[in-house]
């Protein structure tokens, strides 16, 4: 995958999660609703959990590491 496209991949990802900060999802569920390959899904969501935009549940599940007002979720 090409650099820049992985790049606005992260951001929309990102955006979905900033949009539905509820949003709770494995790998394998995030590939299926956002019609990815597990593996680049995987990319996605560690990216964004190395920069501390999302954490990872103990049920596996990516959620946003803090709520819209900056409060652990």
């Amino acid at each position: 995958m090409h650099a820049l496209s992985f790049r606005k991949l992260v951001q929309l990802i990102r955006e979905e999660f900033e949009n539905a900060p509820n949003l709770r999802l494995t790998v394998s569920e995030a590939a299926r609703f956002w019609a990815l390959e597990v593996t680049i899904c995987q990319r996605v969501l560690t990216e964004l959990r190395r920069v501390g935009f999302l954490a990872l549940g103990a049920d596996a599940r990516y959620r946003p590491a803090t709520t819209p007002t900056g409060m652990p979720c």
